[in-house]
């Protein structure tokens, strides 16, 4: 660098004489070396001066880095130390690098003998494999690992831990390992899970409640029918009794008076045939006889007599056939359990319909196969037949026909009663309400609706059960399979004779609930076409 005086003394020197040049340059290149070292000198105490100050500023700002990274260091080592959560860290190697007291507490090692150990050297080869499998794709997807898992403790204890895991990264953002941290909450999974335990209980309290309140309306309505049923029976069989005293001297007397009246007649004829005789001894007593044959026409009272008596007989045969028909449908004896050969009751209650049939213009067909001997209560049996053929009546049209069929099923060991009608059918919207307590599309007034459902209860106490098989516009068909010989629940008492299965009761709810073909329908449910007989 030249300085001003070195520029003045090399101009001096150019038109000094050339003896003189030499040493007079020197000493002019001294003095401005000199002055220009001078310069230089005080520039470099300026620089220094500058530099030393930022070196201080530096200096304090690296002190009060370290001061913060060491109050950053001690926080970060207290919240890692104090935290109830176990925390550690591992290389790409699945080597240990760090970890807290808590999980040294845990393996009951110092953190010198865990750093470089890994998960096989304090778990359970199968355990270990987890969590290195786990770690390797937390690194790889560079996602976070939250999940509730089983924990082997060294000692053998089995413990739920929450486990979160997370991959560390370098400056650079390349994985250089994993960090976890997991905390006990088997307390919380197992208050969690007795909970669920009561929530399903309660649901279950609130089930059996719910179906036991509709199984109370259920027993309230048939037990009101049947009382209604029991009374009427009652009375029906009053009714036959009383009819079947005056009907008894009745017929006795007709007996007397055919009798009697063949000899009247044969003596008549007797008195005819001497009308000769009377002539000649009194023909004005002739006369008078004659008259009064004409008048009452002998002749034909004579031959109308004997068939005026069979047809009085006929019709004594059929009010004794419908008073034993009511004693039958009525009869409370039969709601005891016994033996019986379904069929005599079947055609009797089909004979009870038989008029309300013809009023309606459908003709009722019997096909009654051999049957074996049921034990059953006879009369709700019977009260179920009923209350289906009237209902096949009722959804037939003019010209309808209902047909019974009865066959034996062998390989079920039971029995079949088909009620088959060409009627209305079932509407599907209405078709899973049959069976519903008090559901009729009849006119007010008309039907209780409760046919069905007391139909489907006794069919269900003798554990049976009922198909439908229904075609709207086509028809229904109700199947009634009863078992030969049925289980009955035993009592309390161990009597063999279940408190519920009392004649008043209604059905119990411990049989199988009825299977429906063509359409599905729940054990509680109604038909479009009426309620039944009730």
């Amino acid at each position: 660098m030249e300085s001003p005086v070195c520029t003045r003394a090399l101009t001096f020197a150019a038109w000094w004489p050339v003896d003189h040049v030499f040493p007079l340059a020197a000493v002019f290149l001294l003095a401005s070396s000199a002055v220009g070292a001078m310069a230089y000198m005080r520039h470099l105490r300026k620089r220094h001066s500058a530099l030393a100050t930022d070196l201080e500023t530096i200096a304090d700002q690296r002190r009060e880095a370290e001061r913060a990274l060491r109050e950053t260091e001690a926080i970060y080592y207290s919240l890692v130390e104090t935290l109830p959560q176990s925390i550690l860290r591992k290389d790409l190697e699945g080597r240990f690098t760090f970890a807290n007291k808590r999980f040294c507490a845990e393996l009951g090692r110092s953190l010198d003998e865990i750093v470089g150990k890994t998960d096989y050297d304090f778990f359970p080869n199968e355990l270990a494999a987890k969590y290195r499998a786990d770690d390797r794709r937390v690194i790889e997807s560079g996602r976070v690992l939250d999940v509730v898992e089983e924990h082997i403790t060294p000692q053998g204890d089995t413990l739920h831990v929450q486990v979160m895991k997370t991959a560390l990264l370098d400056s650079d953002g390349k994985p250089i390992g994993v960090q976890g941290i997991f905390w006990d909450v088997t307390a919380r999974i197992r208050a969690d899970e007795q909970l669920r335990e009561k929530n399903v209980e309660l649901v279950e309290l609130a089930r059996s409640e719910h179906q036991a309140h509709e199984a109370r309306k259920q027993a309230q309505s048939l037990l009101v029918q049947n009382e209604k049923l029991a009374s009427l029976g009652h009375l029906v069989a009053g009714v036959a009794h009383e009819i079947n005293n005056p009907l008894s001297f009745v017929s006795n007397n007709v007996a007397v008076m055919e009798r009697d009246l063949r000899d009247l007649l044969a003596l008549i004829r007797l008195y005819r045939r001497s009308d000769h005789v009377i002539k000649q001894a009194d023909p004005k007593l002739l006369e008078e006889i004659e008259e009064v044959c004409d008048r009452i026409d002998l002749d034909y009272c004579l031959d109308n007599f004997p068939r005026l008596i069979d047809r009085t007989r006929e019709g004594l045969r059929r009010i004794e056939r419908i008073v034993k028909e009511l004693r039958l449908f009525a009869r409370v004896d039969e709601g005891e359990w016994n033996e019986v050969d379904l069929n005599p009751g079947i055609e009797s209650s089909i004979n009870m319909v038989k008029g309300y049939a013809r009023k309606k213009g459908v003709h009722i067909v019997m096909d009654l196969g051999a049957l074996p001997a049921v034990r059953c209560r006879a009369a709700r049996i019977h009260q179920v037949i009923l209350n289906l053929l009237t209902n096949a009546i009722d959804a037939c049209g003019e010209n309808g026909e209902v047909r019974v069929r009865t066959e034996t099923e062998p390989d079920a060991l039971g029995v079949r009663v088909d009620i088959d009608d060409n009627g209305c059918g079932i509407e599907p919207a209405i078709l899973e309400r049959i069976f519903d307590p008090f559901f009729t599309t009849k006119p007010l007034g008309q039907g209780t609706g409760l046919g069905l459902s007391i139909s489907y209860g006794i069919v269900q106490e003798q554990n049976g059960r009922i198909e439908v098989q229904s075609t709207p516009g086509h028809g229904t068909c109700f199947s009634v399979h009863l078992p030969i010989e049925p289980v009955r629940p035993p009592s309390p008492d161990g009597s063999g004779e279940h408190p519920l299965a009392d004649e008043r009761d209604g059905p119990t709810t411990t049989t199988p609930t009825p299977s429906l073909t063509r359409e599905t329908v729940r054990p509680t449910s109604a038909l479009k076409r009426g309620d039944g007989a009730t």
